[in-house]
């Protein structure tokens, strides 16, 4: 609550009162001798402290801190400011970084791209594949992560399909498994996306096999168009990465069937 200034001062008539913060006022006074005289005089329900409070004259509602004392209340004052002006920078810091961060997707031109995720396999550094400006392919030892950026995540997936992924530095990482549900997501959304998927078919039954319950909450808030068939497709080979990875895996069953073919083979020859 705000206070009137003080009309009159322990130290004489008060010619200069100067406001310096709420209810503290820096005071210059002159006697009845004519000498001049500098304090600070801070009402009673001002914002100092206890410590600060005791080493005042008390004069009615207000407390008087004269030329020794009055650097105290002005301590006291400054302190409040900068902790204010780290509150102040603080918010300023944080709305900073959301227009950055929301930039990076719609003013690329002048904040930059998003930053390509951080990566490594078995120790070692790798490049990440670049889908589009905020979305990415990632190689682990269980296979591609697809990584996208919070805010395409905010702006274009339900809040169902974000849980999916594990956040980490501005990201969110979707096992080769769970990446089903975020292309799902934004398939429609980026053509960049939906050129990965070579198999339609299979992410559909891929979701209804794997992921039911999203499948059957997606399919409940979306038009009909927009819903996710239920398909007779293979699971899991939506992407040629997938297929690439299947036929490598054929491949070396058939060389394994042929070695283990080869070793029990008994011509009946004795030597």
């Amino acid at each position: 609550m705000m206070h009137n200034q003080p009309q009159e001062s322990i130290w004489g008539s008060i010619n200069t009162c100067v406001e310096i913060a709420l209810n503290i006022y820096m005071i210059i006074a002159k006697d009845e001798h004519g000498g001049e005289h500098t304090g600070i005089m801070a009402h009673k329900e001002a914002n100092l402290s206890s410590k600060a409070a005791e080493m005042a004259v008390r004069d009615g509602d207000w407390l008087c801190f004269d030329e020794n004392t009055k650097d105290i209340p002005m301590y006291e004052v400054l302190q409040q400011r900068i902790a204010l002006c780290k509150k102040i920078e603080e918010a300023a810091v944080k709305e900073m970084e959301e227009i950055k961060r929301a930039g990076h997707l719609n003013m690329a031109a002048y904040f930059g791209e998003c930053p390509a995720p951080e990566t490594s396999q078995n120790g070692e550094a790798k490049e990440p594949q670049k889908i589009r400006n905020g979305v990415f392919f990632i190689p682990t030892d269980e296979g591609q992560q697809l990584v996208v950026h919070e805010s395409i995540a905010e702006n274009y997936m339900t809040p169902l399909g974000i849980s999916f992924g594990n956040q980490s530095g501005g990201y969110l990482y979707y096992s080769p498994q769970s990446s089903a549900v975020a292309l799902n997501e934004l398939k429609s959304v980026f053509n960049e996306v939906e050129g990965l998927i070579i198999s339609p078919e299979s992410l559909n039954a891929t979701l209804h096999r794997n992921f039911p319950e999203y499948t059957q909450v997606f399919n409940g808030f979306v038009m009909e168009e927009e819903q996710i068939p239920e398909t007779d497709a293979p699971v899991g080979l939506f992407l040629s990465m997938q297929l690439e990875a299947e036929k490598e895996k054929e491949c070396e069953e058939i060389q394994e069937a042929e070695q283990d073919y080869g070793e029990q083979v008994d011509y009946g020859l004795e030597l």
